[in-house]
């Protein structure tokens, strides 16, 4: 069933065609929606409101083999030409909880601001124990900005700490900014001696994150535009991250324009990362595989022009083994531009079973001096790393910038290389 919501439209209507709508997300909210629903905001007008959706008020999609084929999600979207508005105010744009089959397309969320809303736009929270991950999410040519926390954001919190979470989430075309803490996010519960993860297949592409500038105070890394945690499988491409970070003030670790942790499988790929920052002395770096990432490649990637390393391999104490990773034929042009890093940068405090097992091949590296920080083409003087082979990349600095610092370094092979 289509259902319609217009400011010219009524409540006690039935909602069933342009000419007889509702009129509010009040109403939305408390419509008993059924699997393959569709629900179209009028375009061009705005909405003041929050949108929820919760398992106990819709009924959730058993697919079996004869049905298969049969539309299961619920939909929310825009009727007429260009995209409706939700207006939430202080609260949160959407809220799906312990649901799947939800697909949000040609919308704009917009909050009152980074600095007094105080939710994430569009949340997606799993609460239900057990390991279960509900699927079929999708985020297609949708706009989020103005929230205190993520602008997109994926929760697990089972009361069992089971793998439960997200799976099959496909967020394209759609542009996340002047957000607080991160444009797009997952986390899950996190158990790094089971094996494991709480989400599993994640999609973004074509994706825009900018200028969520970070939580002054909030004592953790805020800032970022991409950050997947706790995911199996997850490709990342043809997205741009650039302007994030600024208000990070947490000397404790710092915001990265496109990054992973504690994660498997990942493909970070032909995207553009640039001109991300920091307030503290810490990262806002380009790209990142962190804490336990393992059998991962990040390859045709631009980072230029950030605050922190282009490229930043890191293990943290208590992480999963971090292992099996490749970085190939990324570009990377004027990274380092504060405090001491590399245009690569190798990190590690040991434990874990250190930074292990990874390739770095045909890169190209430009590094110059910078007046505000130290930075090198390639920084791997971290102890804590082993097994960590350079082959074939392509250094170049302006003469004045150091090659690689910590070459001497020997768990780390450097060879056919050139240096300019």
């Amino acid at each position: 069933m289509d259902y319609y919501v217009s400011l010219l439209g009524d409540d006690s209507n039935l909602g069933t065609s342009e000419t007889c709508p509702w009129q509010s997300i009040e109403r939305v909210n408390t419509a008993q929606l059924l699997p393959g629903d569709t629900v179209l905001f009028h375009a061009n007008q705005t909405f003041p409101g929050n949108l929820c959706l919760q398992s106990s008020r819709h009924t959730p999609c058993a697919v079996t083999e004869s049905s298969s084929n049969t539309p299961c999600a619920v939909t929310l979207s825009s009727y007429g030409s260009g995209r409706a508005t939700i207006a939430a105010g202080e609260g949160a744009g959407f809220v799906a909880k312990n649901m799947g089959d939800v697909h949000l397309s040609e919308l704009n969320f917009i909050g009152v601001g980074a600095s007094e809303n105080v939710h994430s736009g569009i949340l997606f929270l799993n609460t239900r124990p057990g390991g279960i991950k509900l699927g079929d999410i999708r985020i297609h040519r949708v706009d989020v900005s103005g929230f205190k926390h993520s602008g997109i954001h994926f929760v697990a919190e089972p009361p069992d700490r089971s793998w439960s979470g997200f799976r099959d989430v496909s967020i394209t075309y759609t542009t996340s900014h002047d957000n607080g803490d991160a444009g797009i996010s997952c986390i899950g519960a996190w158990n790094p001696e089971r094996d494991g993860y709480a989400h599993a297949n994640f999609y973004l592409g074509n994706c825009s994150v900018y200028r969520n500038a970070g939580v002054p105070g909030k004592e953790s890394h805020s800032g970022n535009g991409i950050v997947l945690a706790q995911v199996d499988r997850a490709v990342i491409e043809r997205c741009r991250a650039y302007e994030n970070g600024g208000l990070n003030d947490y000397e404790g670790g710092g915001p990265v324009g496109i990054w992973v942790w504690d994660a498997n499988r990942i493909v970070i790929q032909f995207n553009e990362s640039h001109h991300n920052r920091t307030g503290s002395s810490k990262d806002g770096g380009g790209f990142d595989l962190d804490g336990g990432v393992r059998n991962s490649t990040v390859q045709h990637n631009y980072s230029h022009d950030n605050d922190g390393p282009g490229y930043l391999l890191a293990q943290f104490s208590g992480a999963r083994a971090f292992h099996g990773n490749v970085l190939r034929h990324n570009v990377s042009v004027n990274d380092g531009r504060r405090n001491r890093y590399g245009s690569i940068h190798l990190w590690s405090t040991g434990a874990s079973g250190g930074l292990t097992d990874t390739t770095f091949y045909a890169n190209t590296i430009f590094t110059t001096q910078s007046t505000d920080g130290n930075p090198a083409a390639v920084d791997c003087v971290s102890e804590g790393i082993r097994n960590i082979r350079f082959y074939n990349n392509r250094f170049q600095t302006d003469g004045k910038a150091v090659f690689v610092r910590g070459k001497t370094n020997p768990n780390v092979l450097f060879a056919d290389n050139t240096f300019l």
